[in-house]
């Protein structure tokens, strides 16, 4: 249960030589603000490529948080001035508003910073010289995202643990002369975890290499990878490597070390939380594209068995797929 407590908005308009800031919370009693304020915690909790961390005791946010609950505006400004500084040295940060939020998670206090980043749109203007009005087509260069709109950047703060849940993106950090995860290196100065969405991609880089070096059909170790994913996060809402390697590789042990030697290297880490319905819909289905051009989605619980699909591999070293027992083809134009 999320209940808003208060909210604030700073401007980072990059045009300005400071942030605008205001100088009273917005009204939450207003039903759109609250949607809105809703809305962009649920983008950061439920996103597959949001990461966790905890900041430490002597972070420098965690000293502006100090009096968070007893001044929420000037401490919302203090860490406005420590992001605008950053990204005022470095154009290519897109220029935003940041959005902060006070509220309470299942009876746990948090803090939300999200930035919303500007976008143009097209609108009208009116206007009259004499007795002749005009109606002009201008740009605003200032257009928020919407609520149904997914955010780049954003971060919701347990204020008891210090841990959080952040969405980020890589952007050119001018004196680095790189892109970099500017939000959490610079900012949040600390390294959070991967998220589920690249953990599941160091799985499968994993998987890719362990097949190559014991010459596997790259295709079936991916799909028997897909089924072993959402078997743990179905069974633990986590990702086990050890079920994973288990489900894939049996008892071949060369297999299996070859395999956590790769998942190590890659930075991959053990049993984080992880949930089916996050890691997307892509997980409900085994998609297959083959070289002649021909593509194939196959529902999960279908995919082993024999009666409905089987692989066929031909003396020459070619497949077919064989798909049986169909009743009926609707065309899905």
């Amino acid at each position: 249960m999320i209940y808003i407590q208060q909210a604030i908005l700073h401007i980072l308009d990059i045009n300005t030589n400071e942030p605008i800031y205001s100088l009273a919370g917005l009204d939450i009693t207003e039903k759109f603000t609250l949607d809105y304020i809703h809305a962009m915690i649920e983008k950061v909790e439920d996103s597959d490529n949001m990461k966790e961390g905890t900041l430490p005791e002597d972070s420098p946010v965690v000293g502006m948080l100090a009096n968070v609950k007893d001044d929420f505006v000037a401490a919302t400004r203090a860490l406005t001035d420590k992001f605008y500084g950053i990204t005022k040295l470095n154009y290519e940060i897109p220029a935003a508003d940041l959005l902060f939020v006070q509220f309470t998670l299942d009876e746990v206090a948090c803090l939300g910073m999200f930035k919303l980043n500007y976008s143009d749109s097209i609108t009208h203007h009116v206007s009259q010289e004499d007795d002749t009005l005009t109606n002009h087509l201008i740009v605003n260069r200032a257009i928020l995202p919407s609520a149904r709109q997914a955010i780049q950047e954003g971060m919701v703060l347990n204020l008891e643990s210090m841990q959080y849940h952040v969405l980020e993106k890589k952007h050119m950090i001018t004196e680095l002369a790189e892109k970099r995860f500017y939000f959490t290196e610079m900012f949040l100065e600390d390294e959070p975890k991967p998220s589920l969405k690249e953990n599941i991609a160091m799985i499968k880089k994993a998987v890719q290499k362990t097949s190559k070096a014991f010459n596997d059909e790259e295709f079936v170790a991916l799909a028997e990878t897909k089924q072993a994913l959402v078997h743990s996060m179905e069974e633990e809402n986590v990702i086990d490597n050890q079920v994973v390697a288990d489900r894939l590789f049996g008892d071949n042990y060369a297999k299996k070390e070859k395999f956590f030697q790769e998942v190590e290297e890659l930075g991959y880490v053990d049993r984080a939380p992880a949930e089916v319905a996050v890691a997307g819909p892509k997980f409900s289905k085994q998609k297959l594209r083959l070289d002649n051009g021909i593509e194939i989605s196959i529902p999960m619980d279908l995919y082993q068995d024999a009666e409905v699909v089987e692989f066929i591999n031909n003396p020459d070293g070619t497949i077919s797929v064989m798909i049986k027992n169909i009743e009926k083809i609707k065309n899905l134009f």
